[in-house]
């Protein structure tokens, strides 16, 4: 009887090992998926900025001019520079105020937008003045939106 419970404590061990091993594997396995799918993220967002980088920079309106794409730790950085606008003789408060709640409507809702709002980790539009001096910065998450 004695034998009988040391067959039946080392299969319990045996079991319990390879149960371990298994997680193990398994942990690993996530991981390098993980690292896969985050290394598409970022290629997917150079390929992104660099079609975007070719027709730039683009006048959009009177006032806007949008300057470039710029990929940065698993989200996109678009430069805008607002051509009549000097940072020094320019409220860049109320500039701000103005513009953010259009961006984020933009964000949340325009087609265009969709791959950051699903993908990315973040959208930021940066706004520079006419001697591309930095006004500000907007930076929303898929969090925003909801």
């Amino acid at each position: 009887m004695f034998t009988s419970f040391k067959r039946q404590l080392l299969l319990g061990l045996l079991i319990i090992a390879i149960a371990i091993i298994g997680m193990i594997v398994q942990r690993q396995w996530q991981a390098t998926d993980s690292t896969k799918n985050r290394n598409y993220l970022y290629q997917q967002l150079l390929e992104r900025s660099g079609q975007l980088n070719r027709d730039l920079p683009k006048l959009l309106d009177r006032q806007t001019r949008f300057e470039r794409a710029e990929v940065v730790h698993y989200g996109m950085r678009f430069i805008y520079s607002l051509v009549g606008i000097d940072k020094y003789s320019h409220d860049e408060a109320n500039i701000e105020q103005q513009l953010e709640p259009a961006m984020l409507r933009q964000y949340c809702q325009h087609d265009s937008l969709a791959f950051y709002r699903e993908h990315a980790d973040f959208l930021e539009i940066r706004y520079l003045d006419q001697n591309d001096q930095s006004l500000f910065t907007l930076r929303f998450v898929p969090t925003d939106c909801s």
